[in-house]
């Protein structure tokens, strides 16, 4: 089971306080050499995440712990999902250049951004506007530009866009909501926590064929809920 708690840190790259750019050179080598030894290979997934400056997507206050396995605070209350978990769900979703994938849950923008170095076309969804607007500015500052963002209640999925070759859930359903079941694609793979909020919940892969739907289990995360609605604030 995966755990992870929150630290407080400092500032972005290039901002007082974090060392700039030959500090951020050797945290993305370590982090690439982490990625390696517990057994990420695919390298369409290096790729993506060596490009990204992590610390961007956290507050400044935490960018020293940006590349550690932490789950950390961002605005709205909500959290970013630790970077090696966030590269093994993309591993594990097997994007495609051609795919449409459907997020649900923008948060910081950072899973997001590594979707968007892989597929064709990436629709995010989220309940905070606060948090859709600042994943947008991350989003525009690396230059990815295939991102379509919206706030709204993700356990709907997006069904005049559907079906997706590809949908990712950071957080957990008791049960997988029959909507997002219908908006993928034959031969598509759904990844999701299942479980109760508040316990350990089932990293879950699902993949559709001609039969139904197929779950395989992953490994066991601590997520938050997925809450339904759009919030009516920030």
């Amino acid at each position: 089971m995966t755990d992870y708690q929150a630290y407080p840190g400092q500032a972005y790259p290039g901002q007082d306080g974090y060392s700039g750019e030959g500090q951020h050179a050797q945290d993305m080598m370590a982090f690439i050499l982490r990625l390696r030894s517990q057994g990420l290979t695919d390298q369409k997934v290096l790729n993506a995440v060596s490009t990204l400056p992590r610390p961007l997507f956290v507050l400044p206050e935490f960018a020293e712990f940006a590349w550690r396995d932490l789950t950390l605070p961002i605005q709205c209350g909500q959290t970013i999902t630790p970077p090696v978990l966030a590269a093994t769900i993309a591993e594990r979703l097997d994007v495609e250049p051609l795919h449409r994938v459907l997020e649900i849950g923008t948060g910081s923008g950072y899973l997001t951004a590594v979707l968007g170095r892989l597929a064709k076309r990436v629709l995010t969804l989220d309940r905070w506007r606060t948090l859709i607007t600042e994943a947008e500015e991350r989003l525009r500052a690396v230059t990815i530009l295939n991102v379509t963002m919206m706030v709204a209640d993700g356990s709907l999925g997006w069904r005049q866009q559907a079906p997706f070759d590809r949908i990712v859930t950071t957080a957990a359903v008791p049960e997988v909501p029959s909507e997002l079941l219908d908006q993928l694609a034959l031969g598509g793979r759904m990844i999701v926590p299942i479980g109760e909020a508040g316990r350990e919940q089932q990293l879950t892969m699902i993949t559709r064929n001609a039969d139904g739907f197929v779950h395989i289990a992953l490994m066991e995360i601590r997520a938050a809920a997925m809450l339904e609605g759009v919030a009516d604030r920030l």
